[in-house]
């Protein structure tokens, strides 16, 4: 019997890991991203346009994006806890393709910790099994060693490097490419 296909709307009350657990993301989170989106460590490698939104305009956008059918968008939180620590999302998912690409960024206290590893390895597994994704994408500034390290656990592959690709805030920097196709997900 396949997967289960939902629908980006589709409310997820709560996906568990072995450190996170996953829920929907929800207006009511604007606050703490916030203060997330106000640490210059946690944005200086993101996107201008989210380096320069509010918690506010990053979740109303995102979960316009999501009523869209563009993605999937999660809140991530320590298991046994309600504070958002970070958000994971699947972004322009292309069901004919079936293919979409992975993005992320989590409060600074809990970087190394294995929180983003784990919280990537459920949205990947949501992926595969329930919105019946072939492959998964992520595309990183060079440099950024941590997401790097946690792709990888992960089991996604570098696969290639586009250069000055990524508008930082003074210059243009490199990213790398990577991928992740069904079957290869570490567990």
């Amino acid at each position: 019997m396949g997967a289960r296909v939902l629908s980006p709307f589709t409310a997820i009350d709560r996906l568990r890991g072995r450190l996170v657990a996953l829920r929907s993301l929800r207006v009511t989170d604007a606050s703490a991203l916030d203060t997330l989106l106000r640490d210059g460590r946690v944005t200086r490698l993101l996107p201008p346009r989210v380096r320069r939104e509010t918690g506010r305009q990053f979740v109303t956008r995102v979960l316009r994006e999501q009523r869209r059918g563009e993605g999937v968008s999660f809140a991530v939180l320590p298991l046994g806890s309600d504070e958002v620590i970070g958000q994971i999302r699947l972004i322009n998912w292309s069901r004919s393709e079936r293919t979409a690409e992975v993005g992320y960024w989590f409060r600074r206290k809990y970087w190394g910790r294995g929180f983003a590893t784990d919280a990537l390895r459920l949205t990947c597994r949501f992926g595969f099994r329930h919105l019946s994704l072939h492959r998964i994408e992520a595309i990183v500034v060079v440099g950024n060693v941590g997401s790097r390290r946690v792709l990888e656990h992960v089991g996604f592959r570098l696969e290639g490097r586009s250069r000055r690709a990524a508008r930082l805030a003074v210059r243009w920097a490199d990213e790398w490419r990577f991928g992740l196709l069904r079957g290869e997900l570490r567990c």
